[in-house]
């Protein structure tokens, strides 16, 4: 056997901290007399193994101060040129009017260089340039210490930019003590209201409406105060009526397990909206419960082989139908590329998870490992497509769990939001005969619905410390 070679970092651990909450390392650095009142600090570091592979030459910072206010050890940036020469936001770098960049990062010289690095009694860092982007001669970046503290972490990046924030799992208690119901007026007119409604949203996964009005367009109203509408072939809005020869089992009277949305298309809608116009059947409460509660504890117990058939193992999921061919493959779980995946890292995945996919009535065949293999009872030794098996079962068993579903009736005027990525929603069957249940529905996407709640987060602040019980968060 071949004598393994040296283990090389992926990129991603080049550029990201392995551990989200590191601050990124302080390079030596060397004192070097450059005449009266100066100090240039000349930035060494070891040549890594990517440098070789790359051919690119470490990186030196030339620094002239005459800031006297900053010890030696804190004047040095530890970041590479490249990085802050890339994120200048100044009038020459970023279109004032329409806030786009005006330069290529693929324009940055390998040897760009520093004049001057001075830093101003707040801690803002003004760096003029030496080889710069061609055509930008003498120019001067600015950064505030703001800026400089955001980018020392992973961690402080993210929460910046407001990409992954605290989830809560639930379970019917703790849903039921921590359900938040919203008035309609309240919901559409303060900005306040709609910044809780989304906040809990992302936080839980589940809010109410109550008192939305009888009307068809109630449904676009509520959706739009999100986002754009996210049209599908079902139409920019819809209506679940049980109706004859009905083209999907939502439009049926019978009982309908638990799903998500529109997992045959590439990108299945965030948000889903349902508003309740008539409920005067028997029958056809509404059923949710927390798939991200369902997988984290089978993160603790499960084998790693079944764990890995969660995060890889494909599933394909279709729509054919009326006229409409639907089809796309995914896993169960999907997670943000910024964290290793391994299974030796799975305590701190399920803050990267950004979907978990399940729908069992338009899932369709199996499309790889689906050969005969020798397997136990237990399906051990089955290979990948019994490995999935397995996991599936555990979870289904988890969100079909008693104490996990969260059932209520929709009565007429309430109004369910609700995270199609994340919450699993179900029917119980209803009597179609001597009363009727609609139900208009609308479908928001993930960006818009971020869009939002990242404006709302900055202008009146994060509500975390605002939440009420102590669920685990993840």
């Amino acid at each position: 056997m071949a004598e393994a070679g040296p283990l090389v970092r992926p990129v991603w651990q080049q550029v990201f901290p392995q551990n989200e909450g590191d601050q990124i390392p302080s390079l030596d650095s060397s004192l070097r007399p450059q005449g009266e009142g100066s100090v240039v600090l000349e930035q060494q570091r070891e040549t890594s193994d990517l440098d070789e592979q790359s051919s690119v030459p470490p990186t030196t910072w030339h620094h002239v101060t005459n800031s006297l206010t900053v010890s030696v050890e804190s004047t040095l940036p530890p970041f590479d040129p490249v990085f802050l020469r890339d994120a200048c936001s100044c009038s020459k770098c970023i279109d004032p009017s329409t806030s786009q960049k005006l330069f290529e990062t693929a324009d940055i010289p390998f040897d760009l260089g520093a004049k001057k690095l001075v830093y101003s009694q707040d801690g803002d860092l003004s760096v003029t340039w030496q080889n710069d982007v061609p055509g930008y001669g003498d120019h001067t970046s600015v950064y505030t210490k703001a800026f400089l503290d955001t980018n020392q972490s992973l961690r402080a990046r993210i929460k910046a930019s407001h990409s992954f924030l605290r989830q809560t799992i639930w379970d019917r208690h703790k849903i039921e003590s921590d359900k938040l119901t919203l008035d309609y007026d309240s919901y559409m007119n303060s900005p306040s209201t709609l910044h809780s409604a989304l906040h809990h949203l992302q936080r839980y996964g589940l809010l109410f409406l109550s008192s939305v009005p009888s009307k068809p367009t109630s449904i676009s109203a509520i959706a739009t105060r999100i986002g754009p509408l996210q049209n599908t072939f079902y139409g920019p809005t819809w209506d679940v009526r049980s109706v004859p020869s009905a083209k999907n089992v939502a439009y049926t009277s019978g009982h309908l397990g638990f799903h998500m949305d529109l997992l045959y298309m590439a990108d299945p809608p965030r948000v889903q909206i349902l508003h309740c116009m008539k409920a005067s059947t028997q029958g056809g409460e509404s059923l949710f419960s927390d798939a991200l509660a369902a997988v984290v504890p089978m993160f603790r117990s499960s084998k790693a082989a079944r764990i890995g058939a969660m995060f890889k193992f494909p599933v394909t999921y279709r729509y054919k139908n009326d006229g409409h061919w639907y089809q796309y493959t995914r896993p169960m779980i999907e997670i943000t590329n910024l964290q290793d995946t391994s299974n030796s890292n799975l305590g701190k995945i399920t803050s990267r998870i950004t979907a978990i996919n399940w729908s069992p009535p338009f899932q369709a065949p199996f499309e790889i490992e689906i050969g005969r293999r020798r397997f136990s009872a237990e399906g051990e030794g089955g290979g990948r497509l019994r490995n999935y098996l397995t996991a599936a079962k555990q979870f289904k068993a988890r969100v079909e769990a008693k104490d996990a579903i969260f059932e209520t009736r929709m009565d007429e005027g309430t109004c369910v939001i609700f995270d199609n990525r994340r919450v699993l929603h179900a029917r119980r069957a209803f009597s179609a005969e001597g009363g009727e249940r609609w139900l208009r529905g609308a479908y928001v996407g993930g960006d818009a619905f971020m869009s939002r709640l990242r404006m709302l987060n900055e202008e009146y602040g994060p509500l975390d410390d605002a939440q009420p019980g102590a669920g685990e968060d993840v």
